[in-house]
C-alpha cells in the first residue's frame, strides 16, 4: 500500500492537485472495504469510515482514520469541513455528493481515465493473490463437473459449488454463481434456477472466488450426452478461445483479441449468434479496464489481468462460452486458470 500511495502523490504533484477524494478505488490505496472514502491532502492520506465500520478499519488498514458518526453528519459534511474551498479531485462519486460539495464551495475537477490506467498493471503481489483466486474458482468448477447429472436442478449445483469455495478458502464470490441448462444456457447473465438438468443439453457454468479482496472469473460450458450440432458449437467456442489467446500481448489494442475470437466464429457460421465482448480487465472489481468489446481501443499494459471469455448462443442447440484469466505479458498471454482432468476439459460427460 505504501508504494501505491507514494506514486499517487507523485502523479497528483505532477498533475498540481493538493486534494483528491477516492471513493471508488479507496480499497486500493487503503487495504480495506471499511472506508467510505479516501482523502489525500497535501500528499498526506486520510481515511474516512463510519464510527461503526472504526474497529475493522484499524484492523486492516495502516493509514490514519478520521471516523465520523453518520447519525450526526454525512460524508459530504466530513469532506466539506476538511477540505474547504480548496480545489478537489476525485474519481468517482454520487451527484448527490458532488452537487452538496459544490454548494458549500469546493471546487471539483474529475480525473478522467486516471486510476483505471494506474490500478490497471497488477503488483507481484496482486497477481500471486489472482492466482489464487483463480485455483479457488478452479476448484468451483471441478466440483461442478462432479455435480452434473440428470435430475439435479441449477441452483443446488450452484449452492453446493459455492460452498465448496468458500471452504477452500475464498472470501465469498464477486458474482452470483451461474448455472444455467438447456434453454436458459442461452442467456449470457442467467439466473441459476430449479430447472432440473437434462440430457442432452448443455450447461454455462460461470463463476469467481475471492482472495484478500481480488476477484477471479471462469466459465466452462458442459454437455450431458452431446449432439453432433452440440460438439460443433463446444469446438468453435474452444477455438475461438484459443485464438483471442495468441492475440494477448502487451501494447495491443483489446479490441484485436476480440477480433480474433470472432473471426473464428464467423468461419464457423455462429457469428450472427455473438451476444458480447471477449472479456475485460478484472481485479479488485469483477469487470475492470480495459474492455474487450468490438472495435475496443482500449491499450493492453503489461501485467494487466484480463479474461478471455468468447461464446456463441444458438437456439434450438444451446449456448456455450469459455472463459480463463491470464496475464498480459509482453511476449503473450500467461495463465492464471485451466485445468485439466480427462474429457472434462472439453465440457463432455
Amino acid at each position: 500500500m505504501r508504494e501505491r500511495l507514494r506514486r499517487l502523490r507523485k502523479r497528483l504533484e505532477e498533475e498540481g492537485l493538493g486534494a483528491c477524494l477516492i471513493v471508488r478505488y479507496q480499497r486500493y490505496f487503503s487495504g480495506t472495504s471499511a472506508g467510505a472514502a479516501l482523502l489525500v491532502r497535501d500528499g498526506r492520506p486520510l481515511l474516512l469510515c463510519s464510527r461503526m465500520e472504526l474497529g475493522r478499519a484499524r484492523r486492516e488498514s495502516r493509514l490514519p482514520l478520521l471516523p465520523y458518526d453518520p447519525m450526526r453528519e454525512e460524508l459530504w459534511e466530513v469532506v466539506a469541513r476538511e477540505v474547504g474551498r480548496e480545489r478537489m479531485a476525485y474519481d468517482e462519486a454520487s451527484s448527490l455528493l458532488l452537487h452538496r460539495l459544490r454548494r458549500r464551495g469546493v471546487r471539483l475537477l474529475k480525473l478522467r481515465n486516471f486510476f483505471r490506467e494506474f490500478c490497471g498493471s497488477k503488483t507481484k503481489e496482486e497477481i500471486r493473490w489472482m492466482r489464487r483466486a483463480a485455483e479457488l474458482a478452479c476448484r468451483g468448477l471441478r466440483c461442478a463437473s462432479e455435480l452434473l447429472e440428470e435430475g439435479r436442478s441449477e441452483r443446488e449445483i450452484a449452492a453446493e459449488v459455492e460452498y465448496e469455495m468458500r471452504r477452500a478458502g475464498s472470501e465469498g464470490t464477486p458474482f452470483p454463481t451461474i448455472v444455467a441448462s438447456g434453454p436458459n444456457s442461452l442467456l449470457p447473465h442467467a439466473s441459476s434456477s430449479n430447472r432440473r438438468v437434462r440430457k442432452g443439453e448443455l450447461v454455462v457454468v460461470d463463476l469467481g472466488a475471492l482472495y484478500r479482496g481480488y476477484c477471479s472469473d471462469l466459465t466452462r460450458t458442459f454437455a450431458l450426452s452431446p449432439s453432433p450440432r452440440q460438439e460443433r458449437l463446444l469446438r468453435a467456442v474452444r477455438e475461438a478461445q484459443l485464438s483471442a489467446l495468441e492475440r494477448v500481448r502487451a501494447g495491443r489494442r483489446a479490441g484485436e483479441v476480440e477480433e480474433a475470437a470472432r473471426k473464428v466464429l464467423e468461419e464457423r457460421g455462429y457469428g450472427r449468434y455473438v451476444l458480447h465482448g471477449a472479456g475485460h480487465g478484472i481485479g479488485l472489481e469483477v469487470h475492470e479496464f480495459p474492455s474487450l468489446k468490438p472495435g475496443s481501443r482500449d491499450p493492453l499494459g503489461k501485467d494487466y489481468v484480463i479474461t478471455v471469455e468468447p461464446g456463441a448462443y444458438v437456439p434450438g442447440v444451446g449456448g456455450a462460452r469459455w472463459e480463463d484469466m491470464v496475464v498480459v505479458g509482453e511476449r503473450g498471454a500467461i495463465p492464471l486458470s485451466g485445468y485439466k482432468s480427462g474429457e472434462e476439459e472439453e465440457g463432455v460427460r
